[in-house]
């Protein structure tokens, strides 16, 4: 009977810690793809955009959104006008 208690908890224990190593991602058997930011691999940020900088409040934003005006880049329209005023 002894022998059967120490059989249950030492497979509970191996149980345990396999499924521990297992999500913690060190588990042989299951080997998890790393980030593509840790490896390098620019392939999956071939959408990311150029960011720029509001002349008027220093912000940064997609160029696309970007509103330019004599070599100036801003955020919006208002922006724009008021560094133009000021």
């Amino acid at each position: 009977m002894r022998l059967l208690v120490w059989l249950v908890l030492g497979l509970l224990v191996y149980f345990a810690l396999r499924s521990k190593l297992r999500s913690s991602g060190h588990a042989a058997s299951t080997p998890q793809q790393p980030h593509p930011a840790q490896t390098g691999d620019q392939g999956s940020h071939a959408s990311a955009e150029a960011m720029v900088i509001c002349a008027h409040c220093g912000i940064y934003i997609p160029a696309s959104e970007a509103i330019s005006q004599s070599g100036r880049i801003f955020c919006s329209d208002e922006h724009r006008l008021l560094h133009r005023d000021s």
